[in-house]
């Protein structure tokens, strides 16, 4: 069976459509013959049995000096003609008519007496032979049968059906291109990318489910452009920010074969290497597979600044009760070291955090009172691998840090931006929804 099923939409549907239309078609045929056609047939078998018993019985009361005359009259014989039949027989040619005739004969026989046999004449013209008893004897009279337009009207019908099942056809046809153009459009384009191509948006059209299709397809179109963008950002970073530690590396290893290598210089170079590594493998890996937790951010933001009070970077706290919310931990802790690694080493003084609640939102803001960057810079600082100038050129570094902030961020349902504060200094403001009770919207698409 599934070596003749066709295989393309279009074909199936097609031959679908076909066998609907078909089926249709014969139970409208069906119910034409058997609901409305056949009590016709049966209504006039009726009547015209109610005829033959009543000349039955009016010509048996006729008197037998009479029956000649009578006999005469009515067109008596005592044979009928040879070539007559009792009931036809059905076959394929004119099965239409036969199938009628025979419905209407057994119909005749059910109602007349059992004595009164009947014969069908079929050529040279349609009669109908009653015996009939005139004064006690059986004579054989012919009952002229009009002929029926039935047949060419059911032509008609049939003729008709099958131009509106054509036109159905030729409408569905219609329809299904339609459809499948943007699908053979979006094969086309998703080979194109499967051999490394980069076709054009599709243009949503067609049915709704379809225009979705499309719209979801340009949509993994902008996705996979961003992550070839960054991609290709991320290998000319390693490139551009290793090149930096690693020369020095190099360098203080040769002055190290003359004994004048400093330990504590090579120690450094190793742990910026590894740092802008880190940086690296922390963007590109994301935190989609984490899963979220509940948990209280003031007091991560607490312990973190212990450690950071441990490192000689003591930052003030102003934290303001925030709902027990679900998050990624592991996620928030490396978005929330990043902003106050970034304001200690760029700002170094008045160095702030800050947390509150607005409506259904949190709020954290980590603040410095820096040298800050110029109003250009905070349109491209949290683009990956973008450094500000100044203080932030003087670092080692990927450019990243902020780019994870605000990705993870992006992942929780909120976002992050940078502003200037008005005494100088900068500000991160990281904002997260809260919702059902206090959690966090937690979401798996990443947009830079």
């Amino acid at each position: 069976m599934k070596k003749f099923w066709p295989r393309s939409l279009l074909a199936r549907n097609s031959v679908l459509l076909i066998l609907l239309v078909t089926l249709t078609q014969i139970t409208t045929f069906t119910v034409f013959l058997v609901f409305i056609q056949k009590p016709r047939v049966n209504d006039a078998a009726s009547l015209i049995a109610s005829q033959i018993i009543m000349l039955d019985k009016l010509l048996a009361t006729v008197p037998a000096t009479d029956r000649d005359r009578y006999a005469q009259a009515v067109g008596g014989v005592l044979q009928p003609p040879a070539h007559l039949i009792e009931i036809p027989t059905l076959g394929l040619a004119g099965f239409y008519r036969r199938y009628y005739l025979k419905v209407f004969l057994d119909s005749l026989h059910q109602q007349l007496p059992p004595g009164i046999p009947l014969r069908w004449e079929q050529a040279p013209e349609k009669k109908l032979w009653v015996e009939v008893q005139i004064a006690g004897q059986p004579y054989w009279v012919a009952l002229a049968v009009e002929p029926s337009n039935h047949l060419s009207s059911l032509i008609s019908a049939i003729l008709l059906s099958v131009g509106l099942a054509l036109l159905a056809l030729l409408t569905a046809y219609g329809l299904q291109r339609r459809i499948n153009r943007p699908l053979t459009s979006l094969a086309q384009a998703a080979t194109d990318v499967g051999k490394g191509g980069w076709p054009r948006p599709l243009s949503p059209e067609g049915p709704s489910e379809i225009r979705t299709v499309s719209l979801t397809f340009n949509r993994m179109l902008d996705g996979l452009a961003e992550m070839e963008n960054a991609r290709a950002q991320m290998l000319a970073g390693i490139s551009h920010d290793l090149r930096t530690p690693l020369t020095k590396l190099r360098l203080a290893m040769a002055i190290g074969g003359q004994g004048s290598a400093n330990p504590d210089d090579v120690g450094r170079y190793f742990e910026d290497v590894d740092t802008i590594l880190q940086q690296f493998i922390d963007y590109a890996r994301g935190s989609a597979t984490e899963l979220s937790q509940p948990g209280d951010i003031n007091q991560m933001i607490t312990e973190l600044n212990y450690d950071f009070t441990g490192l000689g970077q003591h930052f003030t706290l102003s934290l303001t009760p925030l709902p027990v919310c679900y998050f990624r931990p592991v996620s928030m802790m490396r978005l929330l070291t990043n902003l106050m690694q970034n304001a200690a080493k760029y700002g170094r003084t008045g160095l702030e955090v800050a947390s509150w609640r607005e409506g259904d939102v949190a709020k954290i803001a980590v603040q410095d009172r820096g040298p800050g960057v110029t109003e250009e810079e905070l349109l491209l600082i949290t683009k990956p691998f973008h450094r500000g100038k100044g203080a932030a050129a003087r670092h080692n570094g990927s450019g990243l840090g902020l780019a994870i902030a605000r990705q993870i961020a992006q992942q929780h349902g909120g976002d992050l931006s940078v502003s200037q504060r008005a005494d100088g200094g900068l500000s991160v403001m990281v904002t997260l929804p809260l919702v059902e009770g206090g959690k966090l919207v937690v979401s798996n698409s990443v947009r830079h």
